[in-house]
Parts: C-alpha cells; structure tokens; sequence
C-alpha cells in the first residue's frame, strides 16, 4: 500500500497539534489545582479575619457600655443619621455632665 506524502504529512500535522492540545489540557488542570488550593487558603484567610474582627467589634463594644451614658456609637450614628435637625445631641440639655467631660465638652 502506497501513502500519499500529503496525507503523511497531514497527519503528522494533526498528531502535532493534538500533543499541544493535551499539554496545554494537562497545564491548564495544573494550574486549575493551584488556583483552587489559593482560593481555599484566601478563604479560610478571609474567616480568621472575620472571626477577629467579631471578636474586637465584641470587645469595643464591652467597653462602650461600661461608659457614662451606656450608649454603643453605632446606634447613636445610626440614630443621628434618622433624627430631625432640632433633635438634642449628647452634648445637649440633659446630658450627664460627666459624659460630656469624656468626650472634651464642657
């Protein structure tokens, strides 16, 4: 049986790109792999770093209720944001006198 060089040489062609085909598959496996592994440590990165921020938001908020006045800044900004302009601040009439000496008010 007689082969055409063309043909031949086509299938070597074709053989060529199909190893370059499977090493790029096989590359792009591999760095599929590696990116999964850093995704997982940025992930478990990301719950230590939410874990200690619970835990120091926790802790500031602790200290914000043994303070005069008991209030948590949050809710006082959350309720600045809501009140009406002729509301009274902290530093107001009927403040404790005490509270206001924290904060450099007289």
């Amino acid at each position: 049986m007689v082969y055409d060089t063309p043909m031949i040489e086509d299938l070597d062609l074709l053989a060529s790109r199909i190893r370059q085909l499977t090493e790029l598959t096989q590359s792009l496996r591999d760095e599929n792999v590696a990116l999964g592994k850093s995704l997982a440590q940025r992930d478990s990165h990301i719950r230590v770093l939410r874990d200690t921020l619970a835990a120091a938001q926790s802790r500031v908020e602790g200290v914000l209720a043994r303070l005069p006045g008991g209030e948590a800044p949050a809710e006082e900004v959350e309720g600045d944001a809501d009140a009406p302009d002729n509301a009274s601040s902290p530093g107001s009439e009927g403040a404790d006198p005490g509270a206001r000496s924290l904060y450099g008010t007289s």
